[in-house]
């Protein structure tokens, strides 16, 4: 239950202290990915005891219906599998480099991708990629790019080293081969490309969720008014400072801002004036748990939801 509900891990401080505790000493990247594939186990006894309940099987139209059902969604799940394996890119590591405290940034280039999925990739997407001649990181793991490079067939991921799967990644050696699945997301297309282009888009990340919204900035600080607000808990976790004051200062319309704790209402009146507040588009990015806080936040400053845009991660 722990495991497979995130939405009890957003809500709970203290069951996702003990969910993240089990996660870095006990079950481990690979290890929960086979515990969520429990699933398929439990759907497999659930198919046979309803074959064992002979008084229900008896009757022909439930029968008929629930091994066509069964059928379909065997099938179904067994094409999804097989086109999702050969809808994988191939890529190997060019550049690891550490960015600041344990941020790792590295530099995938791609060997084997056709022009239609490379032309998918939209700012504010995330992959999935995995290692599969390294012992322990063979299992597909979340990751958002910063930037990618179309010309040259690259994509740049920034990767915090909190799990074991991602303490590993500044030891791997390059060259090292990677499995790309994705891209995914919808910040883009779904979000800030459906938003009335002339009003303002307020960016909030925390942390390591500042990630997809660099990638956004990229695209759109020559395009649209951008109020960026990074949160952070230390300093030295605010490894792309420079490089977004320097876009700042180059771009009329793009203002930086970061604060180190979180913001409440006081910090956010004190960044944003009130016609900004109230006329604006909010996309937030970071942890479920501070998106839900801010979502709060904003309502509590007169902000309607149908404003306020994020995406979960909970993988």
């Amino acid at each position: 239950i722990l495991f497979l509900s995130g939405w009890i891990t957003d809500r709970v401080h203290w069951v996702k202290l003990i969910v993240r505790f089990l996660e870095l000493h006990i079950f481990k990247h690979e290890t929960s990915v086979w515990i969520h594939r429990l699933n398929l186990i439990a759907t497999i006894f659930v198919f046979i005891h309803v074959l064992l309940i002979s008084y229900i099987m008896q009757i022909n139209s439930f029968a008929i219906i629930f091994y066509l059902y069964s059928f379909i969604t065997f099938l179904s799940y067994s094409c999804f599998l097989v086109s999702k394996y050969l809808r994988f890119s191939k890529a190997n590591v060019i550049e690891i480099r550490n960015i600041g405290g344990n941020m790792a940034q590295m530099i995938l280039e791609f060997s084997k991708i056709k022009i239609s999925r490379l032309k998918q990739y939209q700012p504010g997407d995330y992959v999935f990629i995995s290692f599969p001649n390294l012992e322990k990181m063979k299992e597909m793991h979340p990751f958002s790019f910063v930037d990618f490079d179309f010309k040259n067939r690259r994509i740049v991921l920034a990767i915090r080293g909190d799990g074991d799967f991602s303490r590993q990644v500044s030891k791997i050696e390059i060259g090292e081969k990677v499995l790309i699945d994705g891209p995914y997301g919808t910040l883009n297309k779904q979000i800030i490309e459906q938003t009335n282009a002339k009003q303002p888009l307020i960016m909030l990340a925390g942390g390591t969720g500042v990630v997809p919204l660099i990638s956004l900035v990229l695209e759109y600080s020559q395009k649209r008014e951008i109020y960026f607000i990074w949160t952070v808990s230390r300093e030295d976790q605010l490894v792309y400072r420079e490089m977004l004051l320097q876009l700042s200062k180059n771009q009329k319309n793009f203002h930086y801002f970061e604060s180190i704790h979180r913001l409440n209402s006081e910090k956010l009146l004190n960044i944003l004036k009130t016609p900004i507040l109230e006329n604006s588009y909010y996309l937030l990015s970071g942890s479920n748990i501070m998106m839900l806080g801010y979502k709060t936040l904003l309502r509590k400053c007169g902000i309607h939801s149908k404003n306020v845009y994020y995406e979960k991660f909970s993988f």
